[in-house]
C-alpha cells in the first residue's frame, strides 16, 4: 500500500500567552507523526503518534487544556 506525505500542516498559536502546538510528519518514518508544544522560555514538549487520527486528538486535547 503507497503512502503519501501530509499534505497540510497544522499549527495552533496562542499570541497571549507565547503557546504553540504543531503537527509533523516524522521524516525517517512517513507513517508517523510529531506533536510539538511549545511555550516562550520553556521546553519543547514531543509526543510520538503512529496515525495521523492520533496526532490530530492529542492536538486538540492540548489546545483544550490551555483553556483552564
Amino acid at each position: 500500500m503507497a503512502t503519501r506525505p501530509l499534505a497540510f500542516g497544522v499549527r495552533l498559536h496562542d499570541k497571549g500567552r507565547g503557546r504553540s502546538i504543531r503537527v509533523l510528519q516524522d521524516r525517517r518514518d512517513p507513517r508517523r507523526y510529531r506533536v510539538e508544544e511549545s511555550r516562550d522560555g520553556g521546553k519543547t514538549r514531543q509526543r510520538e503518534h503512529s496515525s495521523l487520527s492520533g496526532a490530530l486528538h492529542d492536538l486538540a486535547s492540548s489546545w483544550r487544556k490551555r483553556l483552564h
